[in-house]
């Protein structure tokens, strides 16, 4: 009980900045372009602050060679979680880019803005370094195939490049392990100022999902049946069969832990960004974030109960 009450205490923390940026927006007292700003905040700044400190404080040759196993259980998840979620998408839409909606959404959930700020806020920064190195692979992936997978074809050509592995993240995170593996000097200023950036993510990430959801009709994306469905499996049913698994594997509980962190969360904006800059579809991805957030609020903290 002490574990639900705290993480539904967290989840209110965070439902409150999320309150507000819907507040904000609905109330027309930011303009609407906020949430492409905020959105690219958050990706250029806050969050490769947050990857890098994080890295720079826990990536140390001693870490590393003890969680190594960290990176292949999260390749293992990644991996059968697409899997899953290709044959899921098909039962959820015949349209083949709705598909790549549900499959990417079934796929990743949002274990980076809504993860990070979770793992934070209860565990701490040791775990939430943990958590990192346990998504690695799920972020190489989002940052990939995930992403590109969600922006239409243009004259039948994919819009696939490895230059979407050089992103902010990605990069932060490189920097940060180097910097931490070497102990290469950095000024304290400049380690403060990355650290107090990185603070900042939580919050904002919330914000925006608020801001985002706010520019539909709450009555016509809390109308689909199936968006409650899949919020249901994503957020219960998925990572249920995954802690299932790992159990009857006698894996480390660490691992099952910050596995609950990983796949448990709701999901994510990125079905929502990507076809509004190609001029597709928002309604479901909206649909998802809205239902599957406000659903969080009480299935994380009993996921955590349950489980952890």
């Amino acid at each position: 009980m002490q574990v639900f009450l705290s993480t539904l205490n967290q989840m209110f923390v965070l439902f409150t900045f999320m309150a507000l940026g819907y507040f904000l927006n609905f109330k027309g007292i930011l303009p609407l372009n906020t949430s492409l700003a905020i959105s690219r905040l958050e990706t250029n700044v806050l969050v490769p602050c947050l990857v890098f400190n994080t890295f720079y404080k826990y990536c140390t040759i001693e870490n590393i060679s003890d969680k190594w196993t960290y990176i292949v259980y999260g390749a293992a998840v990644t991996a059968v979680s697409i899997i899953i979620a290709f044959f899921l998408a098909k039962l959820f839409s015949k349209d083949n880019y709705l598909q790549k909606i549900y499959s990417y959404s079934f796929a990743v959930a949002n274990f980076s803005f809504m993860g990070n700020a979770v793992v934070l806020g209860i565990f701490g920064e040791t775990v939430l370094f943990d958590y990192m190195i346990l998504t690695l692979p799920l972020c190489l992936y989002v940052y990939s195939f995930g992403t590109a997978s969600l922006i239409p074809k243009i004259n039948n050509k994919s819009k696939f490049s490895f230059k979407v592995f050089f992103n902010p993240v990605c990069i932060a995170m490189l920097l940060g392990a180097i910097f931490g593996l070497t102990r290469l000097y950095v000024p304290p200023f400049l380690v403060t100022a990355i650290a107090s950036a990185g603070s900042c993510m939580s919050p904002l990430a919330m914000i925006l999902t608020g801001f985002i959801v706010a520019n539909f009709s709450i009555k016509k994306l809390a109308t689909d049946v199936k968006i409650y469905i899949a919020s249901i499996l994503r957020l219960i049913i998925l990572p249920a069969l995954f802690i299932l698994v790992l159990k009857l594997l006698k894996t480390d509980s660490n691992i099952i832990m910050l596995t609950i962190c990983a796949t448990a969360m709701p999901l994510g904006l990125n079905t929502v960004v990507f076809p509004a800059a190609y001029g597709g579809d928002t309604t479901p991805g909206a649909s998802m974030a809205l239902i599957s957030h406000l659903m969080s609020i009480i299935t994380i903290p009993l996921m955590f109960m349950f489980f952890i």
